[in-house]
């Protein structure tokens, strides 16, 4: 059971967290939709793909059997599904890992939501179907549709997104849009996260790593979560936790070396032009 201590969820001006259940479920898969990162455990194992599909869309729109049946089918279609026809019929176990990402893809196209929640959609998809969901993704954002995608690998971040939060131990420790961060990082985290990507001018040699390990969730510090593993820290990250404080326009950062580090970097790749 998730337990919600504190905070609020606001979308069109009311609070998503006190909404009642019925209200709720007209805008689960209609208004915001959701591409989880385990289609199997997402899908009904009991129902077929076709059914599926059709039934989202009755349940939130007045439309026939017959018409929901070929926008599925069309939606299947444009997420690169074969055999469309046939795949309608199938039940998710008859289907390898990538077609039931792609089926969850099309799910959560398929009403035209206002937001679609990400959390690594292309997972278990080659690369050749990789660029095909983000095209459909790109194909979204130009429909008035905002993606939140949640993501590990930065080289996503830098072709899908416009803004992009670093989190770190369940807080967000840096913000802003994607070019100024990856040219001029602000906190110790971000800095080792884009210092670890593999580039082709990088000469040989062992990547960079971050040092220690992720903070245990339940027993966090007192202090900034990533004391242990900054090669900056001082004696006050110990006892205090910074907060987002401005460094540039629409760009934040929760460290105490914050200016200095945005202002090194900022420097070095003045010089290095």
């Amino acid at each position: 059971m998730t337990i919600i201590r504190s905070g609020t969820i606001a979308y069109r001006g009311k609070d998503l967290l006190t909404m009642p259940v019925q209200d709720i479920r007209k805008v689960r898969g209609s208004q915001i939709s959701m591409i989880f990162q385990e289609p199997m455990s997402a899908l009904s194992p009991l129902h077929r793909i076709g059914y599926q599909l059709v039934e989202l869309q009755r349940f939130h729109q007045k439309i026939d059997k017959k018409t929901a049946w070929e926008r599925a089918k069309k939606q299947l279609h444009q997420v690169g599904i074969p055999d469309v026809d046939e795949r309608m019929y199938n039940y998710p176990y008859q289907l390898s890992g990538g077609l039931q990402q792609r089926v969850m893809i099309a799910m959560a196209f398929m009403m035209n939501p206002d937001i679609i929640i990400a959390d690594e959609p292309t997972t278990a998809l080659d690369v050749t179907i990789q660029a095909q969901i983000f095209d459909c993704i790109l194909d979204m954002k130009t429909h008035q549709t905002a993606i939140l995608m949640i993501t590990h690998d930065m080289g996503v971040v830098w072709t899908m997104c416009d803004r992009m939060m670093v989190m770190y131990a369940s807080r967000i420790v840096e913000q802003g849009p994607v070019k100024e961060i990856f040219e001029h990082p602000a906190h110790p985290y971000t800095s080792g996260l884009l210092a670890s990507i593999p580039t082709l001018s990088k000469k040989s040699g062992p990547l960079a790593v971050i040092p220690g390990q992720v903070p245990d969730m339940a027993h966090l510090p007192a202090g900034c979560a990533f004391y242990d593993r900054c090669s900056f820290k001082q004696p006050r990250c110990q006892d205090h936790q910074p907060e987002l404080i401005d460094i540039a326009e629409n760009h934040q950062s929760a460290c105490f070396m914050s200016e200095s580090l945005y202002n090194k970097k900022k420097a070095s790749t003045i010089d290095s032009s």
